[in-house]
């Protein structure tokens, strides 16, 4: 190979070594400017978010961490009260009001818990003691004492069965024997302040009385119901206060780790149901009435009139 054709390849090498060092340096440039154009729109995105997490309101409510089963009782470590940016319709932002609550449906993991996964409390229920169950029975005011029964009083059932239907002669009996009145018509005990009535609902619906009778004696409260001819006979105030108190003092022993057995009426007297029928009655009103066995009858009296005289003469 001649000198020229050497000098010729080392200009031409050293030409391709210049070309090829400012491609790499441009193409050096472009990165650098590529990496400080994207850590500068990193940096305004981060700014962006942070001001828009300012600018929108967040709120704290209850959400389930957990899947909840309908029908089981929500633990306390299935929720956490954590903030949100779009506050649910109705939510809760306290964890005790959550916790131990059945839910009527499932809650899947990340959905804020709101009240209508939960049934509206009734306040009947609330008021019912223990081993007893609501019956209603409908009234009037003959029925009802004239209609001066009112919710917490005392009564006990009268029932009059009429003759036949396996009841050979009309009788009176006591059904029940001093229960308690729940509610009467549309008023019920420590009913909330501000709940409205319907009135057209109100004129609707027939007129009832809620009285509160032990689960054993259901049955037979509905069998006089459709038997016979009931009647409320209302106790004086001393005996409904009494009761009042034995409800109080169970409470508090309650209160003190004591099993009392809640009640809703005084401890009932060992007495027969008395029942009269028209037997009885009769003979209690000739037993009454004048000349009854037991009493002297009377002897025939004659008055005589002798000019100005009077004298009463008894036969024999």
């Amino acid at each position: 190979m001649s000198s020229t054709t050497l000098k010729v390849v080392a200009i031409v090498a050293v030409i391709l070594a210049a070309v090829l060092a400012f491609a790499g340096y441009r193409m050096s440039m472009n990165y650098a400017a590529q990496a400080e154009e994207a850590q500068q729109q990193a940096q305004q995105q981060q700014v962006q978010s942070s001001v828009t997490r300012e600018e929108i309101p967040q709120t704290l409510a209850v959400v389930a961490v957990k899947a909840l089963a309908a029908y089981q009782p929500i633990p306390r470590d299935a929720v956490a009260l954590v903030p949100v940016s779009i506050e649910p319709t109705d939510p809760f932002d306290n964890l005790d009001d959550v916790v131990d609550k059945i839910p009527l449906v499932d809650i899947d993991a990340g959905a804020p818990v709101t009240h209508r996964y939960f049934r509206d409390s009734n306040m009947l229920a609330r008021v019912i003691p223990d081993d007893h169950m609501a019956m209603s029975v409908e009234i009037n005011d003959v029925i009802a004492v004239g209609g001066f029964v009112r919710p917490g009083d005392i009564v006990d059932v009268l029932i009059y069965l009429r003759g036949g239907t396996g009841v050979t002669m009309p009788q009176a009996r006591i059904l029940m024997q001093k229960v308690r009145v729940l509610a009467y018509e549309e008023r019920i005990i420590d009913r909330p302040q501000g709940v409205e009535k319907d009135e057209r609902q109100q004129r609707a619906r027939s007129r009832t009385a809620v009285l509160a009778i032990p689960e054993k004696d259901t049955t037979r409260m509905m069998l006089g119901m459709s038997l016979g001819d009931l009647r409320l006979a209302l106790h004086g105030e001393r005996e409904a206060d009494q009761a009042d108190v034995a409800d109080e003092q169970m409470l508090l022993a309650a209160a003190d780790g004591a099993q009392p057995r809640a009640t809703a009426t005084p401890k009932l007297r060992n007495t027969p149901d008395q029942v009269i029928g028209l037997e009885e009655l009769a003979r209690m009103y000739r037993a009454a009435a004048p000349g009854a066995a037991g009493q002297a009858p009377r002897k025939p009296k004659v008055e005589v009139f002798r000019g100005s005289a009077h004298e009463t003469v008894t036969t024999q």
